[in-house]
Parts: C-alpha cells; structure tokens; sequence
C-alpha cells in the first residue's frame, strides 16, 4: 500500500512550473535536500537520490526548462532492497549551475540561508514556496494523518535544516530542529501547521484527506468526551440518588415515613418507586414542583436523618 508521504510527492510533481525563478528554487530545495557534490573523471557534478519515481520525472523537468540538458540516470538497490534512483546533473556552465542553486563552489555542501545568494533565491513568496515544495520533494516525511501528526524535512546537513526552518519561518511556521544519526531535520507535530504546509507547496489533494481525517478525529474525540460526561453525570446520579434512599430507609426504620410533612412524604415515595431516574424526571411525576424542589425535600430528609443518626450510638 502506498504511503501517504508518496502520495503527498505524487500530488506535489502535478503541481505546473509556471515561472523559471519557481524552477530554480524547487530545484534547489531538492538539491539541498537529497543532492551531493561529487567529483567524477569528467568533472563536477551534483548527484540527487530518490527512491521516488514521480521525483525522477519532476528533476529531469526541471533540469530541462532550466538548463536545456538531460540527467543521467542511475538505478540501483539498498540493503532494503528498496530502487534507488540516482540523478546526476551537470550542465555545461556548472559554476552558474550551483550559484543557481545557492551552493557555494567548493567540496561542502554547505547552505547558507542569512546569504544573500540563498536569499535572492527564495526572495518572492512564490519561490519559497517552491523551495519547500523541493524540501519536500527531496527530503519529506509525513506520517498517515489517520494515526498521528508528524512532517518531517529531512537534509544531510544542518545548514539545510536551518534554511527550512527559516523559509517556514516566513510563513509564521514554527518547525523545531532535530539532530538524527543520519542526519537533520526540521519537524512539525501539529495538524494545523502540517496542513499549511500542504496548501503552499501545492498538495491540495493530500491537504483535503489530511483536513478529513482531522474532522472525522475531532468528531470521535467530542462523542466520546460527550460519553464520559455522561458516563461521569450518570454515576453521580446513581451515588446521589443511593445516598437519598439510605436517607429514607433511615427514617422509615427509626420514626417511620408518616412522620414527614406530605410533601417529604411524596418526595420520599418517588425517590423510592423510582431509585434510578434523575431528579428532573422525579419532578415531571410530581404535582407541579420542579427540579429544585425536588432537591429541596430530598435535602430536608436528608437533614432528618442526619439528625437521627447523631442521636444513634457510634457503632464501634
């Protein structure tokens, strides 16, 4: 069954690339997120791994509006068993290529979000979005909204997970960092967030499953607070309810139940002909009283009797 992160990369890569500054920020959200430096006997080039095909088919899109040039694709497996699929890019102006992409020359691959080569890069809202939709793409991880709420942006390094986290920032989303064995990540945990995240970057169809599976939790939530408060009234009810009749059993044992005024006496009758009901209903059975009164009378019997049981002997 596929999971709902794929399904999440598979709406994302049917989002249209409309501008060439959208292109360059998605693809280098990608890059920073899966992509490498390497250095080969025909040069420098970036490798992308993915074991996503939809992501394959979106890099050599972006490649090809970008720079007019193909990947090279390599397929492989993991330990898994899992497809691997490697990307390698290099476009004949390879220093333009990575100044593109916001990557410094050099053998670390190493992002700098407070640079004015990264900033220029996600300058309009547009293209931070399209560098998240790339995060994404390349490194996202969200757990099936039918369990729990989890986003994870997962990078190779940690100046990645900083520019992430400050492009979400931007859009007042508050995502923490996480170091991981492997790795680093910017995460959030809640519903909310999470389904922002889906709606900027273009996952509209999996934002709707998300927001269904939301609204069918709060539902299940709100019946079942609304069952254990009526759970919790109906014990209660039942606690008040023994407690008035041992009352009356009291009275009936000691002085006996004509010696209340008619309207105990009534009250003392329906508590017991009907040990369960509430007091509400005790009050629609009498003549004209209501609930209030009904409480009334049972708490003057229940004064009676306590004033009985003082003048009882302390059983021990």
């Amino acid at each position: 069954m596929q999971s709902f992160s794929s399904r999440v990369k598979e709406d994302l890569c049917q989002s249209s690339i409309r501008h060439l500054h959208c292109a360059r920020a998605e693809l280098a959200g990608i890059a920073h997120a899966c992509g490498a430096l390497s250095l080969g006997a025909d040069g420098m080039h970036i490798k992308i791994s993915t074991e996503h095909k939809s992501v394959v088919t979106r890099v050599f899109s972006l490649v090809k509006k970008l720079y007019q040039t193909e990947c090279q694709l390599i397929q492989s497996s993991n330990q898994l068993q899992k497809e691997i699929y490697q990307l390698k890019i290099q476009p004949p102006d390879f220093p333009c290529f990575l100044h593109d992409l916001a990557i410094p020359m050099g053998f670390r691959f190493t992002i700098d979000w407070r640079s004015e080569l990264f900033q220029q890069l996600v300058e309009r809202n547009c293209c931070k979005a399209a560098y998240l939709r790339g995060a994404l793409l390349g490194g996202g991880i969200i757990s099936n909204p039918q369990k729990n709420y989890h986003l994870e942006l997962i990078s190779g390094s940690q100046s990645t997970a900083e520019a992430v986290i400050s492009v979400l920032a931007d859009f007042n989303l508050h995502a923490k960092y996480l170091e991981r064995k492997n790795g680093y990540s910017a995460y959030l945990k809640d519903a909310q967030s999470i389904s922002e995240v889906l709606t900027i970057t273009g996952a509209h169809s999996c934002m709707l499953e998300l927001e269904n599976a939301r609204m069918l939790k709060d539902i299940r939530n709100t019946v079942n607070r609304q069952i254990n408060f009526e759970n919790a009234n109906i014990d209660k009810v039942v606690r008040a309810a023994m407690t008035q009749i041992g009352n009356i059993q009291l009275i009936a044992q000691y002085q006996g139940l004509d010696s209340l005024s008619p309207s105990l006496q009534e009250a003392a009758h329906l508590r017991l002909a009907y040990p369960e009901a509430p007091l509400s209903e005790l009050a629609s059975m009498s003549d004209g009283i209501s609930r209030s009164g009904i409480n009334n009378r049972l708490r003057k019997i229940a004064e009676i009797a306590d004033a009985i049981r003082a003048t009882l002997p302390d059983p021990s």
